[in-house]
C-alpha cells in the first residue's frame, strides 16, 4: 500500500457541523472542569492512566496538501518518575471508513510526559515506537504497512478530584517507511488518573 491508496481510501471530508457540534461538547466539559480545577491541587505520584477521544486530520506526502477527517483517539499509561517527568506507552489512532472502505492509522510507542511547573497541569509529550497504516475494503481484504511511529504532543490537566483530570490535548503523530509517509493531527478529550 503507498501514497496513493492513502489518497484515494481518504478523499472526502467529515461534516464540518459534527466536528463543531463534538468542540461544543468539549468545551463545555472543560468550562464546567475549570470550577472543580481550582478545589484541586495538582499532584502526581506512582502509576498513571489517561484515554481520550476526538477527532483527526490525515495528511501524507504525496496527498496533494489535502487532509481528511475522521474520529482519532489513544491511551497511554505508565509511572512517575518525578512529579515532572512520567514514562510509560501509549498508541494513538484515526481511522475512517467510508463505502465499504477503511483506513486506520496508529502509532505503538514508549513516551515520556514532562511537565515544566510541579504544581502546573500544563504538559509536553513524545514518543517513539512503531506505526502502521491499513487500508482494507470490504470483499477484496486489507493490506498493512509498518514503520517507524513518533508522536509529539501538549495537554492540560484540569484536576477534578484527588487523583482524577479531564485533559483537553493535540497531538502529532506519524508513521514513515519507504512506501508510506502518514501523518495526523488530533485535538480530544481524555480521562487522566494519577
Amino acid at each position: 500500500m503507498g501514497e496513493r491508496t492513502i489518497h484515494t481510501i481518504s478523499r472526502g471530508n467529515m461534516s464540518t457541523k459534527k466536528l463543531v457540534q463534538c468542540l461544543a461538547v468539549a468545551g463545555a466539559l472543560m468550562a464546567s472542569a475549570v470550577s472543580v480545577h481550582a478545589q484541586n491541587a495538582q499532584a502526581r505520584d506512582g502509576f498513571w492512566f489517561s484515554g481520550g477521544l476526538g477527532f483527526g486530520t490525515l495528511g501524507c506526502a504525496n496527498c496533494g496538501g489535502s487532509r481528511t477527517n475522521g474520529l482519532s483517539g489513544g491511551i497511554s499509561l505508565g509511572g512517575t518518575i518525578t512529579p515532572r517527568f512520567l514514562l510509560g506507552v501509549g498508541s494513538e489512532a484515526w481511522t475512517r471508513s467510508e463505502q465499504g472502505a477503511t483506513l486506520t492509522v496508529g502509532t505503538l510507542d514508549a513516551r515520556v510526559r514532562f511537565y515544566p511547573s510541579t504544581t502546573g497541569g500544563f504538559f509536553l509529550t513524545s514518543g517513539v515506537g512503531v506505526g502502521s497504516v491499513t487500508g482494507s475494503v470490504v470483499g477484496f481484504g486489507s493490506s498493512t504497512e509498518t514503520g517507524l511511529g513518533m508522536l509529539f504532543g501538549i495537554g492540560y490537566d484540569m484536576r477534578v478530584a484527588k487523583n482524577t483530570s479531564i485533559t483537553p490535548y493535540w497531538n502529532g503523530f506519524a508513521m514513515k517507511n519507504s512506501n508510506t509517509d502518514a501523518n495526523v493531527g488530533q485535538i480530544g478529550l481524555a480521562i487522566t488518573l494519577h
